[in-house]
């Protein structure tokens, strides 16, 4: 077929095309909501009727779009980056749906959330498409300055200023001034559990009790951890959950629900683009089976955990590298080890006895990626603790570390069990501790059938009445303590 693209790029036909271009596209949004409206009347002929136009509207827009030279002709990536978008967009639909049903419009939250599957699928056509049909990519000698949208993710090849002013985003619109350049660092979030809760009392409660709490609010909850790509090599920062960890079943006397798993912890991993065999480091921040539960899967990866921690867990092994932090005081941290240029792995005790961060430097922000100094970011914002503590002391000198670094360094703050871990990361949200954004409330939870077996929501231990002489958990004393977190009874959820 013979290529128009371009053709009247550069002519003086091309402001008269691009008007004709925007008039087509604004005229396929305007026929898609005349078919929702029609729909809504139960006018079904009439709605088929404008999404006919619609369609054909599209069709025009891309043509004139075409002529116009507005995508590259080698679009293969162009559509890598729509690829990295859609992914972005589910979880951007994804909130704003849970924003929107905060707001008390629930059917237009329900069609959002079926929107952000869709965001995601699109995402997986395009993977597919980029595998089977994607030329062989021949690397250039000098690689040349790439710069990112801040709302979709377009990339820019090139020197963006010798765009002219009114160049705009092809993908979403913004100017040329809101983009930035790209730093060849990538923190991502690999997310395994979603959908689930915790109560203010056990986010909260370690220091004023938790009676002096509301057990009626709820925070937003679920499970992810995070991959360092800094170009050179990959970096994991704790590994999620064992294949065979059961699914938890709350009820009300439930303090944290993890949520639904969406998948495991490898799969989640290679979603994101990374093999196993290419992992080169695991830092584990600390020992419970939520940050620790398949590293065995990683056959190339160094194994840093501080020394308490390995102890504890009886890890022995040549890849195993029992961290002391003798590389001296990070910032306003006394103990640190550094990993790479740039990210530093850091004792900060208190959640376990051997708890650790990680610090990522990129140019002016940091990531700090924390495991469960504070299960959810009202707790940071509001300077409290969770029940869910080895050491109350030590936890607080901790907290209080972490709020100076982040006071005085701009910090994106990357929570385990919180959608705003993941949420922190796709903004680029910078905290500032006296602004706490407003919670957004947890989606309600279906109900589903008891295994028999309960889950610490701690540290993840499984209770088998099978492995344990049949007795079954409610028949257990009620000074029963988990044998590995050494938590109460009441810290455990049905599965």
């Amino acid at each position: 077929m013979e290529s128009l693209h371009g053709l009247t790029k550069g002519t003086e036909l091309e402001p008269m095309i691009k008007n004709f271009m925007t008039g087509e596209a604004n005229g396929t949004m305007m026929y898609y909501a005349l078919a929702r409206l029609a729909k809504e009347q139960g006018l079904e002929e009439v709605a088929e009727k404008f999404i006919e136009s619609a369609n054909q509207e599209a069709v025009h827009a891309g043509f004139y779009a075409t002529l116009n030279g507005k995508y590259p002709k080698d679009f293969w990536k162009l559509a890598e980056t729509v690829m990295k978008a859609e992914y972005c967009g589910e979880s951007q639909v994804k909130a704003m749906a849970e924003k929107v049903r905060a707001a008390g419009f629930n059917k237009a939250s329900d069609e959002m959330e079926i929107f952000a599957k869709q965001e995601y699928h699109h995402g997986e056509v395009l993977k597919e498409i980029l595998k089977k049909y994607r030329p062989e990519r021949v690397e250039t000698e000098t690689p040349k300055k790439i710069y990112v949208c801040p709302v979709c993710g377009y990339e820019y090849e090139g020197e963006i200023s010798e765009e002219p002013d009114d160049w705009n985003c092809p993908l979403c619109g913004q100017p040329k001034s809101a983009f930035k350049e790209k730093s060849a660092l990538k923190v991502k979030a690999v997310k395994f559990f979603e959908n689930g809760f915790m109560t203010q009392p056990f986010a909260c409660g370690l220091e004023d009790g938790v009676e002096k709490f509301d057990a009626n609010v709820k925070y937003r909850s679920c499970l992810q951890n995070f991959v360092i790509d800094n170009g050179k090599e990959i970096i994991l920062v704790d590994t999620g959950t064992p294949d065979d960890f059961p699914e938890q079943i709350p009820d009300e006397k439930t303090q944290i629900y993890l949520g639904e798993k969406i998948k495991n912890y490898v799969d989640a991993l290679k979603d994101l683009g990374y093999e196993p065999e290419k992992v080169s480091k695991i830092l584990i921040t600390h020992k419970h089976p939520d940050h620790t539960g398949v590293i065995e899967k990683f056959p190339n990866a160094k194994i840093f955990i501080s020394r308490v921690e390995a102890d504890a867990m009886n890890l022995n092994g040549e890849n195993i590298v029992r961290v002391d932090f003798t590389d001296g005081a990070y910032k306003n941290f006394e103990k640190s080890q550094k990993i790479a240029d740039g990210i530093y792995y850091i004792f900060a005790p208190g959640h376990t006895t051997g708890n650790s961060i990680v610090i990522v430097e990129d140019g002016e922000k940091n990531y700090l990626i924390h495991g469960d100094v504070t299960y959810t970011d009202e707790a940071l914002y509001m300077n409290k603790l969770s029940v869910a503590t080895e050491d109350k002391i030590a936890a607080r000198d901790t907290l209080n570390k972490v709020r100076e670094f982040i006071k005085n360094n701009p910090t994106i703050y990357c929570s385990t069990h919180t959608p705003l871990g993941y949420e922190n990361i796709e903004n680029q949200k910078i905290i500032d501790l006296d602004k706490m954004p407003e919670p957004i409330p947890p989606k309600e939870i279906s109900a589903k059938k008891a295994t028999g077996k309960y889950i610490c929501g701690i540290c993840g231990y499984v209770y088998d009445p099978a492995e344990n002489n049949g007795v079954k958990f409610e028949d257990l004393p009620s000074d029963w303590k988990c044998p590995r977190c050494k938590q109460s009874k009441e810290n455990f959820n049905k599965a």
